[in-house]
């Protein structure tokens, strides 16, 4: 938890940003942004993706070690930090760069019975690329449902309700690309 926190407080504060500041562009609490950056709780998938839109950051470069190179990244898959969601499945960033780019690329592990909404997380990309990578998943979109397998791929607007659910027994990996 110390260092994402630790993370946090450094990419707000090279921007020259109180704490209060960065929680108003942000859509969280001075007090919640305070507890994170000392370490005392640690984020959620929504509260990273508010961060990272109130500093104009990808999620990833809470991850990126300080000093690293920002115009080239290269890593090892199994070197990359995942998040855990709350509902069976974990996400990998596959970037860390700092600037903000027009995409960010992500690995989606579901396990069975799985699944990943990402309005629930407050992602707010307008729009998503998926890749199966790994397994079959069902998407849930705008009342409509979809079953995807290994090497199917698949648009949308996620500005519309959508959830990603693993129907099968087991695990699943999609290749994520959203819009920023």
């Amino acid at each position: 938890m110390q260092a994402i926190g630790e993370r946090i407080k450094r990419l707000r504060e090279q921007q020259g940003l109180s704490q209060r500041a960065l929680a108003e562009a942000s859509g969280i609490s001075a007090a919640a942004l305070s507890q994170l950056e000392s370490g005392q709780t640690s984020p959620s998938v929504a509260t990273l993706e508010k961060l990272a839109d109130g500093l104009g950051i990808a999620v990833a470069a809470f991850f990126l070690e300080p000093g690293e190179d920002q115009d080239i990244e290269l890593f090892e898959l199994d070197d990359r930090p995942s998040v855990d969601l709350s509902h069976g499945g974990r996400f990998v960033p596959l970037t860390a760069l700092r600037q903000p780019t027009g995409f960010e690329p992500m690995l989606v592990h579901l396990e069975p019975g799985g699944s990943f909404d990402e309005n629930q997380y407050g992602i707010k990309s307008p729009q998503v690329f998926v890749w199966m990578r790994k397994g079959s998943a069902r998407l849930e979109f705008d009342g409509r449902e979809y079953d995807l397998h290994e090497t199917h791929s698949v648009y949308y607007d996620a500005r519309k309700p959508h959830n990603w659910r693993n129907v099968s027994d087991q695990p699943t990996e999609l290749l994520m690309v959203r819009s920023r």
